[in-house]
């Protein structure tokens, strides 16, 4: 029973981890940030004590291709915390009108930018499937 748990929670975890983000613009205003930065910290805490966790516990885990995608799915979560891509874009509080005019003129960029973020739910997917897999495999 307990197995059950921790994987229907962690499979809820990444369900958010892949639609929370969306979910926050598409229907919340944005008083719901605050809320939607701190679960997105604490889903980035569990998806990185699992990484630990499976790196201790199952053998040829770690600097496997698996560890890498988790790795790699949990830092792309990065990308949701906006205090963080604030400061990465210049685009703050103090950002001033020539900054703003340059962010403005880097349309390339945020084509890359939204190539990066299709890529990085495809990883997140790719774990979704992983912990389906495993919750199968634990019935």
């Amino acid at each position: 029973m307990n197995h059950f748990v921790t994987q229907l929670f962690m499979t809820l975890v990444t369900l958010y981890a892949l639609l929370g983000d969306d979910l926050r613009i598409l229907v919340w205003d944005k008083r719901a940030d605050p809320a939607f930065l701190a679960v997105t910290l604490v889903s980035m805490v569990f998806f990185t004590v699992e990484i630990v966790l499976a790196a201790i516990g199952k053998p040829d885990y770690f600097n496997s291709f698996f560890f890498w995608l988790d790795v790699l799915s949990t830092a792309s979560l990065v990308t949701d915390v906006e205090p963080f891509m604030a400061l990465v874009t210049g685009s703050g509080k103090d950002a001033d009108a020539a900054e703003a005019a340059a962010i403005a003129r880097a349309s390339r960029g945020a084509r890359i930018g939204t190539r990066a973020g299709r890529m990085a739910r495809i990883v997140r997917l790719i774990r979704l499937i992983r912990i389906v897999k495993l919750y199968k495999q634990a019935d």
